[in-house]
């Protein structure tokens, strides 16, 4: 049938992102009949597209009768009411199937036709008999209503379709809402929701004909039908685009070595043959798509359904409190799968930014929603709460899009901020802190990157978990997020609490991240990346699970990096904290650097799931959380005049000074930072890296260098000059300085306040401390346990 309509086809490579040395080459070479073709091609389309035109007429005057709303009677209902209630069967009865696989029960182009003019239609009647439909929004009654049945859809608040329950009452509603959030910790939620439920229930409309529910209904299908199948098919008609652009490379390329060269001629025109039938096959479908589903208006409706959806939610979020968890789970799904279609919608070659250019207010609108609902408590649903979390993500890669997202109301973004630092169950800690790292990126140390210095010329898969396709591609650059960065700022400021607890759980999951890295490459070192056996599926296991725990570490490090730069007392104020970040910081510098030989194994031999392993990313960010814990100790006079004179200086700072008598810290696993450039960076210099550290950052850390180089030899010119009685005698490093009660033993605050992390018996004797004192001043207490049991060691 296309073969007849368009008999000549077109295709071009003039507009596919090649180099430009093949691009010269293969557009010289490339066949000029197809080019002589584009417009009988264009032509033949044009046509098609008129009747297709006509087609649609056909089919807005055949649904606009079945959705007539004058033709009811005292004992029948109208047309529309009726065709609602068939599309809510029809919707409903086919969702099993559509969800496996949508052409089983009807054939896409089918059914596209059917959404687009039946969206159409109703964007019609909508403007002409009820509301201005740039302000539209689906009723939340709906949702709960007994009479709409939403068998076997599950809501963004929990899945409640095991039963049905009659919801016509106050009562209904209740016992479905307390099962919904059975589980939550707040034991006066049920009274609230069920007060809140009143005073819904009272302006509840239950007339299945009014105008603004059966509307609802009919958009309510109309979303769902996009969820369940429409999406998929245009996720595929896109891809179409895609494959023809391939092809077309490939047939450009067989044909340029056809007529270079006299090898396996016979080979060329079999192959170029093959892939001209393709190309033909493609480019007619893309005639047909283009006259009916990549059109002006079908696009103009997407975005009235997107714009419906964002309004939707919206209202329900502000107005319906508690049962805004009734609200189904594919309306936030929609939301996020419409934004990321819309800009290939009607052209391959654009990205997200592009929809923020021609659709600034959708991408606005957008933006306020996710913000709105970013962590609500009330959205329980495991995937509406990770598209969610995409959808921020994906605003934080691209220049433009973080503009909009900063702009949000001051009221949404702190409480977005606000809900990151609650505590959280690991799956989603590991979500929210990927977000703080892109809030922070352009600002932590050497954090401009795009891609990893050492992925910039590979090809990365864009499959895989989140945070694994973020790691690997940051996005488009862009400025800092410094409006979404000061927010943070004024939390901490505002509840050091929380920071503080935050930041103490960040420490705890970067000992836990780290370790477990570590132990895995160990582990994975010796197996075999080449071709000569098949890893065992109990190796790849362990191939993923060390390449993400490597980004959980880097990600740790940069956020914690972020919150120390905006404020250091929420570390140094905690007894015991700043101590365990040097530790942590040791550990990971002394392990990375012993670890070169095998890095460089590893690196070589290019096994599945490491790709994002280098030392670079880790060790720029453990290098700017020194900074940002060294910042303002940092004398670079100092240690330039006093290079000699050690004694000009009679103390040390108090934060360099927990470093360098951290019994793990070594000068020489930081020699990265002055090693000069080596060849294929082995060992392991910063100053390989030149174009991703500029000039500010290389004097940063050359100051800090020296900075804890001189004060290492002062350190060691003081405990020289100590008395060996009055050495601490778990660390042998710093003067006793503090007294444990009651059995009188001392050592250093340093080593003290990291043992009673752990235990609360002495180091010594193994008596029972009940406190520590200062050994200078002992009415001093330092640390009072009293009857306080001590902790399980």
């Amino acid at each position: 049938m296309l073969e007849k309509m368009i008999p000549r086809v077109y295709w071009s490579i003039e507009n596919v992102e090649l180099s430009e040395d093949m691009q010269n080459k293969l557009i010289k070479n490339f066949p000029q009949d197809y080019k002589k073709s584009k417009s009988a091609y264009n032509e033949a389309s044009e046509k098609l597209k008129k009747l297709l035109n006509q087609l649609e007429k056909l089919q807005i005057i055949f649904l606009k009768t079945l959705l007539n709303d004058n033709d009811q009677t005292d004992t029948i209902v109208s047309s529309r009411v009726l065709f609602s209630r068939r599309f809510q069967s029809f919707t409903q009865e086919n969702m099993i199937y559509w969800r496996n696989d949508p052409m089983l029960k009807l054939p896409g182009p089918v059914l596209l036709s059917t959404f687009f003019r039946l969206s159409f239609l109703l964007r019609e009647l909508l403007s002409e008999e009820l509301v201005d439909v740039n302000d539209l929004k689906i009723h939340p009654n709906i949702f709960y209503l007994e009479n709409y049945n939403f068998f076997g859809i599950e809501r963004i608040g929990a899945d409640i379709d095991d039963d049905v329950i009659e919801i016509n009452s106050a009562a209904g509603l209740i016992t479905i809402l307390t099962r919904i959030i059975r589980n939550t910790e707040d034991r006066n939620a049920n009274i609230h929701i069920a007060d809140a439920v009143m005073n819904r229930i009272l302006s509840f409309d239950h007339l299945p004909t009014d105008k603004i529910h059966v509307f609802s209904v009919l958009l309510n299908n109309i979303m769902c039908l996009y969820h369940v199948a429409s999406h998929r098919q245009l996720i595929e008609y896109v891809a179409f685009k895609e494959r023809l652009a391939e092809l077309s490379i490939d047939y450009a390329l067989v044909d340029y070595e056809l007529k270079t060269t006299n090898e396996n001629k016979d080979v060329l025109e079999h192959t170029l043959k093959d892939i001209e039938k393709k190309v033909c096959l493609s480019s007619r479908h893309i005639a047909w798509l283009k006259s009916l589903i990549f059109v002006a208006t079908n696009e103009q409706i997407l975005e009235w359904i997107l714009m419906i959806i964002s309004h939707t939610l919206r209202y329900c979020s502000d107005i319906e409190e508690e049962l805004f968890r009734f609200v189904p789970d594919f309306y936030i799904d929609n939301l996020l799968g419409l934004a990321v279609l819309l800009p290939d919608y009607t052209n391959i070659t654009q990205t997200f930014d592009d929809i923020i250019v021609g659709k600034k207010w959708l991408a606005t609108l957008i933006a306020e929603i996710l913000m709105k609902i970013f962590n609500d408590q009330r959205i329980i649903h495991p995937k509406s709460r990770e598209i969610i979390t995409q959808g921020v993500t994906l605003y934080l890669t691209h220049p433009k899009s973080i503009v909009l997202l900063q702009e949000v109301s001051e009221k949404s973004r702190l409480r977005a901020i606000k809900s990151i630092f609650k505590p959280m169950e690991r799956k989603i800690w590991i979500k929210t802190n990927l977000i703080l790292m892109l809030i922070w990126y352009g600002s932590g140390f050497a954090f401009r990157y795009t891609r990893p210095p050492h992925l910039k010329n590979k090809h990365v898969s864009t499959q895989g978990a989140l945070e694994e396709i973020v790691f690997s591609n940051m996005g488009t650059v862009r400025p800092p997020a410094t409006v979404l960065q000061n927010d943070i700022r004024k939390f901490i400021a505002y509840d050091k609490e929380t920071a503080s607890n935050f930041i103490n759980n960040s420490l705890n999951y970067l000992n836990w991240a780290f370790s477990e890295f570590i132990s895995l490459f160990q582990e994975i070192k010796d197996i075999n990346g080449n071709n000569s056996f098949i890893i065992s599926s109990e190796e790849v296991n362990k191939l993923k699970s060390c390449g993400k725990s490597f980004i959980y570490t880097v990600t740790l490090l940069r956020v914690i990096e972020m919150m120390i730069h905006f404020d250091r007392n929420i570390i140094i104020d905690q007894e015991g904290s700043l101590g365990r970040v040097f530790q942590l910081i040791c550990q990971i510098l002394n392990r990375i650097n012993a670890s070169s030989s095998t890095f460089s194994h590893i690196l070589a031999s290019s096994l599945p799931y490491m790709e994002c392993v280098h030392k670079f990313t880790i060790l720029v960010a453990t290098t700017g959380v020194l900074l940002s814990m060294l910042e303002g100790e940092i004398n670079k006079k100092v240690s330039e005049e006093n290079a000699e004179r050690p004694s000009k200086i009679s103390s040390i700072p108090e934060i360099t000074d927990v470093l360098i008598s951290d019994p793990n810290f070594n000068l020489s696993s930081l020699d990265f930072i002055i090693l000069s450039e080596n060849e294929n960076d082995e060992p392991f210099s910063l100053n390989f890296y030149k174009t991703y550290i500029n000039k500010e950052e290389f004097e940063k850390v050359g100051d800090m260098y020296q900075h804890l180089d001189w004060y290492m030899k002062r350190h060691k010119s003081m405990a020289s000059s100590i008395n060996e009685e009055d050495l601490c005698i778990i660390c042998y490093s710093n003067k006793n300085s503090v007294t444990l009660i009651p059995c009188r033993h001392q050592c250093c605050k340093l080593c003290i306040n990291h043992h009673i992390l752990y235990s609360r018996v002495c180091f010594y004797c193994k008596g029972r401390i009940e406190s520590v004192v200062d050994t200078n001043n002992l009415s001093t207490v330092i640390h009072d346990f009293g009857t306080e049991p001590p902790p399980l060691s």
